[in-house]
């Protein structure tokens, strides 16, 4: 069987580089190919996602086995770099093999069965390997047709999932509605000059907005956070709140098996409404527009969204 190998992520963290890898998938179920994604190896422990090549495996895969750290962490420093090595030999020996999506206007690169390419088309034509670099990759139609088939192939492993599930059903019995928060704070206070930073003084203003234009009785309603910094739990008094304490992946899908989702503009909660087929509402600095949202139901092409911006 033929195979596609995504070779290169560009330093991306979880969800972009999941955002990436399913709609290569999806790429492959449209082909018939095999899927390998040899630049995983920081979350591959999380998913029962097979490594074909055992040797990348060993070196690559096996050290992260119980690491959780992101990539600021030393462990993911050092092996990113040295999986740069590899790829840079993989991409000069492998170069006619190769397709891109890297470009300075972040613009996506669509895949099949949403868009043909004239270039990719030609690699297809035999049986050797296509190897894929970057992270800007998307195949909106191809997530639609094989949904059902992504679900299953990306779950993640059941002491990940039975957690967040035993969470979420917990706090069912006591409320009526689960809203999932989720707050982006470390790293997008500088990222783009804090374009996409909200404080947790106005990420207060916009629940209490929420309850009032949604209608949701305050006491029936329980807010689900999740963030990579601490929640400033005095901000949020007189809120019902659960605070999500696992890691990258039970945070994922721990929002996932929300109501709806209300959080930072980031790919990290748009691929959690993607996986529970569930809304995102995004934060605004600004005035809210909650007209927009109002008859959202599943998951959408949210016209906030820094996923459709850049």
């Amino acid at each position: 069987m033929k195979k596609a190998i995504i070779l290169q992520h560009e330093g991306n963290e979880l969800a972009n580089q999941l955002w990436n890898f399913v709609s290569i998938y999806a790429y492959c179920r449209e082909k018939g190919y095999r899927c390998q994604n040899n630049s995983f190896f920081e979350y591959g422990q999380y998913f029962n996602i097979p490594v074909d090549n055992k040797l990348i495996n060993l070196i690559f895969f096996t050290p992260f086995k119980n690491h959780h750290g992101r990539r600021s962490s030393k462990r993911t420093k050092f092996w990113r770099f040295i999986y740069k090595i590899y790829a840079k030999a993989i991409a000069l020996v492998k170069k006619k093999r190769i397709v891109s999506s890297v470009n300075f206007n972040n613009k996506k690169f669509y895949l099949s069965p949403t868009e043909e390419n004239y270039d990719l088309a030609k690699l297809e034509k035999d049986n050797n390997p296509i190897y894929f670099a970057g992270w800007l990759f998307r195949n909106p139609d191809g997530l639609k047709k094989y949904r059902k088939e992504i679900l299953a192939y990306f779950k993640p492993k059941d002491k990940y999932t039975k957690p967040a599930e035993d969470k979420i059903n917990e706090l069912r019995k006591k409320y009526k509605n689960v809203i999932g928060v989720h707050i982006r704070q470390t790293d997008f206070r500088e990222h783009k000059g804090g374009r996409y930073f909200i404080t947790q003084k106005r990420i207060r203003e916009i629940l209490d907005e929420y309850l009032v234009s949604f209608q949701k009785n305050i006491e029936e309603t329980v807010f689900v956070f999740a963030s990579d910094g601490e929640i400033e739990k005095g901000l949020f008094a007189g809120l019902n709140a659960s605070v999500s304490k696992g890691n990258a992946i039970e945070d994922l899908y721990v929002l996932s098996l929300c109501d709806v989702i209300i959080g930072s503009n980031s790919s990290f909660g748009n691929f959690a409404s993607f996986y529970g087929d569930i809304p995102q509402i995004v934060f605004q600095k600004e005035k809210m527009d909650w007209n927009y949202y109002r008859d959202k139901k599943h998951y959408f092409n949210d016209k906030h969204s820094v996923m459709n911006l850049e």
